[in-house]
């Protein structure tokens, strides 16, 4: 088997892999989101969201979390922006990988156990869709919480952006900001549960991945 053969194997299994749940070693780059998409919703929302004292009953992400909601959705904001970037390029890649992998066993003939007799570029067929399927999942079943999110995290930017941040708000526009600020909590729990769905995307494509390999051995 050729050097590039390998390393596109390497490059379409490990990235699909570490897109669906690898997870940053050093603390800064967990904080900045550098770990997989489960590691988001496993980690980083509970994290964010955790109440300032934490009995051992509370749920997380929690209904009275320690950190002020406004400052709450600027950092979900921060891991979404971030993320928005990073995994899409890495399903990107390992997605490149896999096409070309399909494309130099276009002619071979898998073996009689493949399952349900694909052939090799049938597998990585599959594995491409399966992993970009995660963009479809964003743009679609993620879209309005998403929108409610960033609506929220962005309310201020005008007011920032002239100057006039610390002007009085009047009781009507107060009671505004309460009941927006009420539904964060919900809100990041149902952004964590469909990310983790997202998640599994690029996970059926990493074990796609893995299949073709111990197949070919």
């Amino acid at each position: 088997m050729g050097t590039d053969i390998i390393v596109a194997q390497m490059i379409g299994t490990l990235g699909c892999g570490v897109a669906a749940g690898a997870v940053a070693k050093d603390e800064e780059a967990k904080q900045a989101s550098a770990g997989g998409i489960m590691t988001l919703s496993a980690i980083s929302i509970p994290n964010l969201a955790i109440p300032a004292r934490r009995p051992a009953s509370t749920t997380i992400p929690s209904r009275e979390p320690g950190t002020p909601i406004p400052h709450l959705t600027h950092q979900w904001l921060d891991l979404f922006n971030r993320g928005k970037t990073t995994f899409p390029a890495i399903a990107m890649g390992a997605s490149i990988a896999n096409g070309y992998l399909a494309w130099v066993f276009r002619d071979t003939p898998a073996p009689d156990s493949a399952l349900m007799g694909w052939g090799w570029s049938g597998c990585y067929a599959t594995a491409i869709a399966s992993t970009m399927g995660m963009v479809v999942w964003t743009v679609t079943m993620m879209k309005s919480t998403n929108d409610r999110l960033t609506e929220i995290a962005t309310r201020d930017d005008a007011a920032v952006a002239e100057g006039t941040k610390g002007m009085v708000v009047g009781a009507h526009d107060q009671v505004k900001r309460e009941n927006e600020e009420s539904e964060v909590p919900a809100l990041l729990q149902r952004w964590a549960e469909l990310n983790l769905c997202r998640a599994v995307f690029p996970l059926t494509g990493a074990v796609v991945g893995i299949y073709s390999i111990v197949l070919m051995k």
